[in-house]
């Protein structure tokens, strides 16, 4: 009896270790304001296509609809910004990881880089902290998610 009573407080300890290491796992979701047009349907779609891992970074959960994001400082992507009219801002085009090309609107800010699509709709933005700075392969991952969404007519980098 004894030794069954030891084996059950050894499970018990077992089950409350892993609730614990598991609980100290898991992120805090990233605070994302929603985007005035995040119910289109097409976000939905883009929220499925796009990677779990991104810049060698895992996937967490946000605080709106129709965003993700991933790491911390959180890499933040929202579909559903309003699309952008002709702007002096740099615009940049990313070749996808199967050849589609998207175009961006880079903008600096002092602690990120947004980039907002333009060509596609609806528009999506992505923030990526400065603390990732120099990491290629973030937009290039993205970017062949973003390529599924309905193009804006002819509008393109210039």
């Amino acid at each position: 009896m004894a030794r069954a009573s030891r084996w059950r407080q050894i499970g018990v300890a077992g089950i409350v270790l892993g609730a614990l290491l598991g609980a100290a796992s898991c992120a805090a979701p990233a605070p994302v304001d929603p985007a005035p047009s995040a119910s289109e349907p097409v976000c939905a779609v883009l929220l499925l296509a796009l990677p779990d891992v991104v810049g060698g970074e895992e996937r967490r959960s946000t605080t709106s609809q129709a965003s993700r994001a991933w790491g911390d400082p959180a890499i933040v992507l929202r579909c559903g910004v309003t699309p952008l009219g002709p702007t002096v801002e740099g615009c940049v085009t990313i070749a996808a990881g199967d050849g589609t090309e998207v175009d961006w609107v880079v903008t600096e800010e002092q602690d990120r880089t947004a980039f907002v699509t333009y060509g596609q709709l609806p528009a999506v933005e992505v923030t990526i902290p400065r603390d990732y700075a120099g990491d290629q392969t973030i937009m290039t991952e993205l970017s062949t998610a973003v390529a599924e969404l309905p193009r804006d007519g002819d509008r393109e980098c210039l």
